[in-house]
């Protein structure tokens, strides 16, 4: 596969011959580069935080730069991060979005008021610019973040609003485009599993050391309200399979968000053989909602796709990593 190296949006150089090459595309993060090669010219003619490596439609900013030289042999090693990552670059003292907006307005409205056209104008991210793609969920309750950076505001309003974002390098106009992507359930249609052919090697986490299954909310008596301790989640569960956490405040679809947090969560990775029933970009996307079937565990579970990554070096390989939007328990078959 081709790397290309840009700088200010004009090319430098075309990469074709090198020893391994690993790169990730992420949903709502920030996917990573690592390219290895034995060829000096290259490694002096590339540099660090002004040039970029654009592979497979995806541009990474190269950040660090590591020669080794052994008796035998001279190595040299590029690494760096997705433009996403400029994201988190700019941060807010606080950032409100409104019962009514929409998640994918609130995410280009933060991205507007930071990088685009920022009432300070040092703060302005020179050929930077976004676009629309008219998501229609809507925001429910008045939300305000605490002070934080941008990227990590957009990671959580992406996922209420169950899509995802990405900021792309626009080479012939010459701009950073941020977007929010849409994301699909294909679950009933794409399956992987060991009994399928179709993965060669599995990694399974089920984690519960922050699992709640019961949350009180706790009101406190004011002028116009009484004294209140309500009980939400799994309210009929007993003895030793409920675990129980209080909250104070007045919101109960807060309650329920962070109640979701405190599920059992499950992570996943798998290696996809490369096999013509299913196909990246054809049959199935970044973001996209897959069924998961491990049958040596007896579980099954339908997950988001929430980083895909490359390798090549002797040969091709693909791994998925599934996450969870909203934490999710694998279920038996």
């Amino acid at each position: 596969m081709r790397v290309d190296v840009y700088s200010a949006f004009v090319l430098k150089d075309i990469l074709q011959s090198y020893s391994s090459l690993q790169f990730s595309e992420c949903i709502r993060d920030v996917g990573e580069i690592q390219l290895t090669f034995t060829d000096r010219n290259i490694y002096m003619n590339i540099n660090n935080i002004s040039d970029f490596l654009v592979v497979n439609g995806n541009a990474y900013m190269v950040e660090n730069k590591h020669k080794t030289d052994t008796k035998d042999l001279k190595q040299y090693e590029i690494t760096g991060r997705h433009i996403t990552n400029m994201l988190s670059w700019r941060c807010v003292k606080g950032f409100e979005v409104s019962v009514g907006e929409t998640y994918e307005n609130a995410c280009l409205r933060l991205v507007d008021e930071n990088f685009i056209n920022p009432i300070v104008a040092k703060r302005q991210f020179e050929n930077f610019t976004s676009k629309a793609n008219g998501f229609t969920e809507v925001n429910t309750i008045k939300r305000k973040y605490e002070p934080n950076d941008c990227l990590s505001i957009l990671k959580y309003i992406g996922k209420l609003g169950g899509f995802g974002f990405r900021l792309d390098y626009d080479i012939e106009n010459k701009q950073f485009v941020f977007q929010c992507v849409k994301v699909t359930d294909r679950s009933q249609t794409v399956i992987f599993g060991d009994k399928f052919n179709n993965i060669s090697e599995t990694d399974i986490y089920e984690e519960t050391t922050d699992y709640m299954n019961v949350a009180y909310l706790y009101k406190e008596e004011t002028d116009t309200e009484t004294e209140s301790y309500t009980e939400y989640g799994d309210t009929t569960a007993i003895g030793i399979n409920r675990r129980e956490y209080v909250e104070k405040g007045s919101d109960v679809e807060n309650l329920l968000e962070g109640l979701a947090e405190k599920n059992k969560l499950t992570s996943a990775e798998f290696v996809i053989r490369q096999s013509e029933q299913y196909e990246y970009k054809k049959d199935y996307f970044l973001g996209d909602t897959v069924l998961l079937i491990d049958y040596d565990s007896n579980l099954s579970t339908a997950k988001p796709i929430e980083k895909i990554t490359h390798f090549y070096e002797k040969s091709y390989e693909m791994e998925i990593a599934y996450g969870d939007t909203i934490p999710t328990i694998f279920t038996k078959k």
